[in-house]
């Protein structure tokens, strides 16, 4: 087969390319990974890559952070007119609480847009540059994967503290410490048994001593 399409190339002036065999086992093995698809993705899967924007979004680990940021968003994207809304005092000091002094928030504001003027003390959106409803839910979506992660990072740690207390060994000991209270607790104060000790020896040493004497007298008379 080779031979002749060598000769057929040759007679038509084409160069000659030999062509590419495959083994069943290698047929096989690319049909599966095509059917699974790109890093094992299913077909047609589309890998997300965070933009910068939600990549600073996801470093705020405060609700009340995002929830404020999420507010100034949308009053400047409903409002781009209002020259209060584009101007933030970074040094208020609510302010500074919940976005100056916030990991990644500073820096998201700056992303969507803001500039920092006056030596950083304020946050400004200049003039021809706007913001859209697209940041303000982007800034929703923050708070949702936020919620989402607070409420596994809880499972974790029940998680954690239920294994700490399913411990064998520690059952063991927390046991023996519970029965050692109930036997000293039903034993009573040490004092307690001590005096009654004390009574019930004076009591039997007064019986002795009357029972000798009684014996004592009635040996004489007998004499």
């Amino acid at each position: 087969v080779v031979l002749l399409d060598r000769a057929r190339r040759h007679i038509q002036g084409r160069p000659f390319a030999p062509a590419l065999f495959f083994s069943d086992a290698h047929t096989r093995s690319h049909d599966a990974a095509s059917a699974m698809g790109y890093a094992g993705y299913a077909p047609g899967h589309q890998v997300q890559i965070a933009t910068p924007l939600q990549q600073l979004l996801k470093l705020i680990k405060n609700d009340a952070t995002l929830a404020t940021m999420e507010k100034l968003t949308r009053n400047t994207a409903q409002a781009p007119a209002e020259e209060k809304f584009r101007r933030i005092r970074l040094t208020n000091p609510k302010i500074a609480e919940i976005i100056t002094n916030v990991t990644g928030a500073v820096e998201a504001m700056v992303e969507m847009g803001w500039v920092k003027e006056d030596d950083g003390e304020f946050l400004v959106l200049p003039a021809g540059t706007s913001v859209s409803m697209r940041e303000v839910r982007e800034i929703d979506d923050a708070r949702r994967a936020l919620k989402k992660w607070e409420e596994e990072e809880l499972k974790r740690r029940i998680a954690a503290r239920n294994k700490a207390n399913a411990d064998p060994e520690k059952a063991r000991l927390l046991a023996e410490m519970a029965a050692d209270r109930a036997e000293q607790k039903a034993r009573g104060p040490v004092t307690q048994g001590s005096v009654a000790v004390e009574r019930s020896d004076k009591a039997l040493a007064e019986r002795m001593q009357t029972a000798a004497g009684a014996g004592c007298c009635g040996s004489s008379g007998g004499g």
